[in-house]
């Protein structure tokens, strides 16, 4: 009898790969349309210690850097921005907080904010120009919070 050779992860994460090419043109295209960058740092936060989700957080690297690219940031900053906040903050935010979507929400703040004052950083050392923080990043936050809520409140322990 002969098995099935094709192995489903490989394809998940093929289909995942193509949503996030899709997702970047979509944002790119539609001004209103969120990059959903606060859900993937969220996403990459809560999974970073499971192996078997290495994959999708190195593709969530990877998406978080054509983002930058496209809008003009300094590249690697959520990279920078990720190492800093997961080894000093992280774990103090998960004591803080008891709530689920607390933390979903602080992520998906730290990921918008803190990214804009990695990228302040870059700019004052560089001496480049400061970015702006205009009104639309808090339309991005509360998108992206009710989509992390849906789609991330499994991956938080009670």
């Amino acid at each position: 009898m002969r098995r099935n050779s094709t192995n489903t992860n490989y394809l998940k994460l093929s289909f995942f790969a193509l949503f996030l090419v899709f997702i970047q043109i979509l944002s790119n295209t539609f001004l209103f349309m969120p990059s959903f960058v606060g859900v993937f740092f969220a996403y990459i936060v809560l999974n970073i210690q499971k192996e078997e989700n290495f994959a999708y957080i190195i593709l969530c690297f990877i998406y978080l850097s054509f983002y930058e690219l496209n809008k003009g940031f300094f590249l690697f900053s959520y990279v920078v921005l990720f190492i800093v906040y997961y080894y000093i903050f992280d774990e103090k935010i998960r004591n803080y907080f008891k709530c689920k979507n607390c933390i979903i929400f602080v992520y998906i703040v730290i990921a918008y904010v803190g990214d804009f004052f990695v990228n302040a950083l870059f700019a004052f050392v560089l001496n480049e120009q400061l970015p702006n923080f205009s009104l639309g990043y808090f339309y991005y936050i509360a998108f992206d919070f009710i989509v992390a809520t849906i789609l991330l409140g499994r991956y938080l322990e009670n």
